[in-house]
């Protein structure tokens, strides 16, 4: 045999003999995935993918659903790129005032004490992205120039299917359709609930629905999945040490326990940002989770699952969330 034919049949050899690369077990995702939804009573959006081998699922994946506290996670990822293009020191002293409250969730608040404290840069990044503060979230984005940034900064890296639009004091009130808060404006959480449960039923689940439609503040499951993965390499950020910082942050977080954490084999770790809405009228904003989760054995995937509308309460919904982690780790080769 020619030395030319001899080396093609070698090449080709080698080939036949390459392991295939692993995939998810599609058809049980598939059908799987549709009781899970049914017993969730909402719409389930959800992504996967293997960080090992770049196999990808989805379930509504190219549909839009609310992100509430989602935001947080490219909220820090964009901080940290003003932080590495010297806008902004990483201990940087952040004045607080308490005209700078903004709406539920905030550890920040519930310590604050006097009119005026300064936090440095990196607390009020752990404080949004670990511990859901929406004050600490609010601030920053403002310091960096608004939800415009986050948005560019993700179209910048190849992002198309996520869009952060509004600050928290802003879109909370507006998903039941009532006024947000201005800058400025000291918010009046007391003020703000006595509103909401005097409010006519028929307008005030008007505007959920239409908010649970509403492309500003949403995401899709498969840009969040590839958001993620994105992550998981190292592209957002160009110094390890912030990426690290970060992904101790909300690899300790303790919010979403009973979520996609409850759904993965003891022994897995997970960095993950969860977004949780109100539950008014019966019906849920939004119940969210998203995270990189890697098992035991090592094995690395991207996970996202978003829960929009559910009649279900707080219990049912978390355990859809982990009934899909369950399905994905049993269903990943």
């Amino acid at each position: 045999m020619p030395a030319r034919l001899r080396l093609a049949a070698t090449a080709l050899a080698c080939l036949v003999a390459l392991p295939a690369l692993a995939d998810w077990d599609r058809a049980r995702l598939d059908k799987e995935i549709v009781t899970i939804e049914q017993q969730s009573k909402g719409r389930l959006g959800v992504a996967l993918i293997d960080l090992k081998d770049r196999k990808q699922w989805s379930h509504r994946g190219a549909e839009t659903f609310p992100m509430q506290s989602v935001f947080k996670l490219p909220l820090a990822v964009a901080v940290l790129q003003q932080v590495e293009a010297g806008k902004f020191k990483f201990d940087q002293p952040i004045t607080v005032t308490r005209k700078d409250f903004s709406l539920f969730r905030s550890p920040l608040v519930k310590a604050f004490k006097g009119e005026r404290n300064d936090y440095p840069l990196s607390e009020l990044i752990r404080l949004a992205a670990g511990e859901s503060d929406n004050t600490a979230a609010d601030l920053l984005m403002r310091e960096i120039g608004g939800p415009q940034v986050v948005t560019k900064m993700l179209r910048d890296g190849g992002i198309t299917g996520i869009s952060v639009d509004r600050y928290e004091r802003q879109f909370q009130p507006e998903i039941y359709g009532l006024r947000g808060f201005a800058w400025g404006e000291t918010v009046d959480e007391q003020r703000f609930r006595a509103e909401l449960k005097a409010m006519n039923p028929q307008p005030r689940t008007a505007a959920l629905s239409a908010a649970l439609k509403d492309k500003r503040d949403a995401a899709t499951p498969e840009a969040s999945a590839l958001f993620l993965e994105a992550f998981a390499k190292g592209n957002w950020l160009r110094q390890p040490a912030h990426a690290a910082f970060l992904e101790k942050v909300i690899s300790e977080s303790k919010i979403g326990a009973d979520r996609i954490k409850a759904g993965l084999p003891a022994g897995s770790r997970l960095a993950h940002r969860t977004g949780l809405g109100l539950t008014v009228d019966g019906i849920n904003h939004a119940t969210n989770d998203i995270g990189i989760a890697t098992l035991p054995d090592g094995r690395r995937f991207a996970i996202v699952v978003y829960l929009a509308g559910s009649r279900a309460d707080a219990k049912e919904r978390e355990a859809a969330l982990a009934d899909v982690a369950r399905l994905a780790v049993s269903a990943l080769r």
